[in-house]
């Protein structure tokens, strides 16, 4: 009897309070669409076909979810888990890849190697966040090209 009144009383509580108090603590931000992540994808893999690379290209949302993933004809499979690493790099800090990388590099060999294992973030160009009205709304990453990928 004592835990139905309790329950009653949580309930009428949440019910009475709840809803102003659970809508000021909400949070809305930008979140790119499958659409636009599928259409930034074409473009990256339309580039590097002018370039004539084989890439593989990710493109996460703004919590870090596979949206869209492409791997090209003749892309080596060694490309896809670094694609997405470079994009989950890129949203997580909402930098550039190749900052990140030069960061690194001045930090010193152990130092950028432990930054990079203890926060799993891939210290290399080619990962870019999207950003959309000043906040990160997902991120692009792409491998599996010479250079920088950027």
């Amino acid at each position: 009897m004592r835990k139905d009144v309790l329950y009653l009383t949580a309930i009428f509580l949440l019910s009475a309070f709840g809803y102003e108090a659970s809508a000021q603590m909400i949070v809305f931000k930008p979140n790119i669409s499958s659409d636009a992540a599928k259409i930034m994808g074409e473009a990256c893999e339309a580039y590097a076909r002018e370039n004539g690379w084989a890439a593989s290209i990710s493109v996460v949302d703004n919590a870090g979810h596979l949206i869209y993933m492409h791997r090209m004809q003749g892309a080596v499979w060694l490309s896809v888990e670094p694609s997405r690493k470079k994009a989950m790099t890129a949203l997580m800090t909402g930098r550039p890849n190749s900052g990140e990388a030069a960061m690194a590099a001045q930090r010193g060999e152990i130092a950028g190697t432990n930054v990079a294992i203890l926060l799993d973030l891939f210290m290399a160009g080619g990962g870019l966040p999207i950003i959309v009205d000043g906040e990160t709304a997902g991120a692009i990453g792409v491998g599996g090209t010479p250079g920088q990928d950027e």
